[in-house]
């Protein structure tokens, strides 16, 4: 059953990398974009992410709450440590979409409507940034392992821990990562002039992100971070990332050939290697610690806790993952037939 649990786990911070990274592109291209196209973008995303935004974060509570009641030690760590950029990350979450209601949804047009525009543009870029900055800071070796702690001030625990060059250009990584698969989503749902638009976007994400994963490695490189030296030690680590890198070319073949679901395939299948290919590295431990190891397999929790949690996964898997299919099919269709 701990196998079982630790699957969702992994499809859960797929699926939140996935659809809430399309989400939250939505709104770093707009951020991004010159006063004009903004409006452009404004309209593509009410259009697009209006229906499904919120659906978005069930996968944010997966992980929570498999992290909580799954592994306490991982979950204790995680929100001690860095319970600095959560707070940030959970007032990204809370202003971006307190924006994205009030901006389409207010009664009154007036001069507000700029102002949550602002909002949301800032909420969308800085919420992703954050969450690469999390999970940089747990791969960054700058984490403290529990039997280390006493001795320890609060810079070193609760600041250097994620305040660090590594866990910047990984928040960046996140940043231009979202972009990119928001991008790609957008070129394949628009038409027309809207179209070049966003693979215009597209192919500047795809750059960006080439750049900002290439900085992450040479920051660990030139820091002699553990990171690294896990990749250096497994070749294979990178054949799939090359590989990785060649599926641009079939990505962007669809996409000029005007496929809608390829590019969107080859790009998620992008985001799936990259995952998988970390997952596999640090296995058994999910943080990297600036001394001693904590693996997964040395977790307390009584079996039964597992077989518990295993079984609540696949019951509500059986009642949640319809309803998010119907959810998705339902809009792809509308825009299918507006597209039309």
């Amino acid at each position: 059953m701990e196998f079982i649990v630790l699957t969702f786990l992994f499809l859960a911070i797929l699926f939140y990398l996935l659809f809430g990274g399309a989400d939250f592109g939505v709104g770093v291209l707009e951020f991004f974009s010159s006063k004009q196209n903004k409006e452009i973008t404004k309209k593509t995303a009410y259009r697009i992410i209006g229906p499904v935004w919120e659906a978005n974060h069930v996968w944010l509570i997966v992980v929570i709450v498999v992290m909580w009641i799954g592994f306490p030690i991982y979950y204790n760590i995680i929100v001690t440590q860095l319970h600095i950029p959560l707070s940030l990350l959970l007032l990204g979450i809370i202003a971006r979409g307190t924006a994205f209601v009030f901006r389409h949804y207010d009664a009154y047009k007036d001069d507000s409507q700029k102002f949550y525009d602002k909002i949301f543009q800032y909420a969308s870029a800085f919420t992703p940034f954050i969450i690469g900055v999390i999970i940089g800071a747990i791969l960054s070796g700058e984490m403290i392992h529990p039997d280390k702690v006493e001795g320890n001030d609060f810079y070193t625990l609760y600041i250097a821990t994620w305040f660090n060059s590594f866990s910047l250009c990984t928040g960046f990584f996140v940043l231009s990562l979202t972009a990119y698969i928001s991008s790609v989503f957008l070129s394949t749902e628009s038409l027309g002039e809207e179209k070049f638009y966003y693979i215009k976007k597209a192919k500047r994400a795809s750059l960006f992100v080439l750049i900002s994963g290439a900085l992450v490695f040479v920051e660990s490189i030139l820091y002699g971070r553990a990171f690294f030296l896990i990749y250096a030690e497994n070749w294979w680590t990178w054949v799939i990332l090359f590989i990785a890198g060649l599926l641009f070319i079939p990505m962007w073949k669809g996409i000029n050939a005007g496929d809608r679901w390829m590019p969107r395939a080859w790009m998620a299948l992008q985001i799936i290697m990259i995952l998988t290919v970390w997952v596999i590295d640090i296995f058994p431990n999910l943080i990297i610690f600036k001394e001693g190891q904590l693996g997964l397999t040395e977790n307390p929790v009584p079996d039964a806790v597992f077989q518990s949690l295993g079984m609540a996964l696949l019951i509500a898997s059986a009642f949640v993952l319809p309803g998010l299919y119907h959810l998705y099919k339902t809009f792809g269709l509308v825009n299918s037939k507006n597209q039309a």
